[in-house]
């Protein structure tokens, strides 16, 4: 194992999606997802609608840190594996769901799909009697179920979900604010993976830009993710100047939420907006100055979140500055979940394109003790080492033996 990774892999983000809860050490230096998450799940109003969500992370995401924090997936999926009193709590209202009001079930389901338990989540969603619900109602189920779609099967079923939730806000009585992000949601993964129909994307387009233009009672949180999410659409044609002037009345909003309170969630959304800034400089102006500028800045604001180290590294890697690149996702690898496995294949990829096989070998052998079958690592590995004289050429010859035996 290499010199530079932390052991173990372990940090504020694993404990919350496993346990809902951070060491009381981690204190300010737990990330901002995990901050707003277990605050969330502490402060909840259980009975009115309003849980907050900053990120919501893939089934694959919470495999992994079972993985690497020695727990056991299929327990830890299904909430059978309960190492905190947060999960326990969390467990017991689940026990208890059928007796919770619509409003409870569903706060119920916007915990379980923030630590990534789709499946239960979608569960306790199927079990509300279809009587019970009115037109608030079916506009957060439906919110959730392309949550859940989204993010467990690649959208398959968001088209449905949004088609509900523009029925349900034609219904009327929704509030302004959860309109307005329901537009951002259609916006954002229509231009993404086109998860909603082309009618239905216009109509929340079009509803979203006359809520942002005429009505001043929404918040600057709403607006903040409204601009960042519409400045999609001039990006996607090339328009530089059109997409900047969107970003930067999200920047504006963002700033005006973090003035009012800040906290990790308000300041989430300046985090989101250095995200789409280093895209928008990555993809659409190429100004990697601007690019590396933003990635500096996620670092700062969120100095322990793995991906910001990630996204930093690919600027350098498109820069071609390949060392640079090497070394900062090697810091994100160090840093924990998510995506540690991520990282460090692309920080090995990145060293051998360096000529640095030898410092290659090192991510190729932990990556191997994480996924022992792995045959595409295991050659990897192996032709790093072979290249290198590296020692562990033996040992990813006999790991890849014993798969071909197997």
């Amino acid at each position: 194992m290499s010199d530079w990774i932390a052991a173990p892999f372990e940090n504020s983000f694993q404990s919350t999606l496993l346990g809902l809860t951070y060491s009381a050490h981690a204190g300010p230096l737990a990330d901002l997802f995990s901050q707003a998450c277990v605050n969330q799940f502490n402060e909840a109003n259980w009975s009115s609608y309003g849980y907050l969500f900053t990120q919501v992370f893939e089934s694959d995401v919470l495999r992994e840190a079972a993985l690497l924090g020695g727990a056991d997936h299929a327990a830890v999926a299904d909430l059978h594996s309960l190492p905190t009193s947060a999960m326990k709590r969390l467990a017991e209202m689940l026990e208890h769901a059928d007796d919770l009001p619509v409003v409870g079930r569903v706060n119920l389901a916007s915990a379980l799909i923030s630590v990534s338990r789709f499946d239960i989540a979608a569960g306790v969603l199927r079990e509300i009697p279809p009587t019970e619900i009115g037109s608030r109602d079916a506009f957060e189920v439906g919110m959730l179920d392309f949550m859940i779609s989204n993010r467990r099967d690649d959208g398959a079923g968001s088209p449905q979900a949004f088609s509900r939730i523009r029925h349900a806000i034609e219904a009327g009585s929704i509030p302004r604010d959860r309109v307005l992000h329901a537009c951002t949601q259609a916006v954002v993964w229509y231009l993404k993976r086109h998860e909603a129909t082309e009618a239905d994307f216009r109509w929340f387009a079009s509803t979203g830009v006359a809520l942002a233009r005429s009505d001043r009672s929404l918040s600057p949180a709403s607006l903040s993710s409204w601009y960042r999410g519409i400045a999609m659409l001039p990006a996607a044609k090339g328009k530089a100047d059109a997409t900047r002037t969107y970003m930067r009345r999200a920047r504006e909003t963002a700033e005006e939420t973090i003035a009012k309170r800040p906290r990790a969630f308000e300041r989430n959304l300046i985090k989101t907006y250095y995200e789409s800034t280093l895209k928008e400089h990555l993809y659409l102006t190429g100004d990697l100055e601007k690019a590396e500028q933003a990635g500096l800045d996620l670092v700062e604001l969120d100095p322990v979140w793995a991906p910001s180290h990630a996204e930093l590294a690919e600027v350098y890697e498109r820069w071609e500055r390949i060392e640079d690149a090497a070394l900062w996702y090697e810091k994100a690898a160090a840093a924990g979940p998510p995506y540690v496995g991520h990282h460090l294949l692309k920080a090995a990829r990145c060293r051998e394109a360096a000529g640095q096989h030898d410092l290659a070998v090192p991510h190729y052998q932990v990556l191997a003790a994480l996924a022992p079958a792995n045959a595409t690592v295991l050659q990897a590995g192996l032709h790093a080492a072979r290249t290198s004289g590296h020692e562990a050429t033996v040992d990813f010859e006999e790991a890849l033996n014993l798969i071909h035996v197997q």
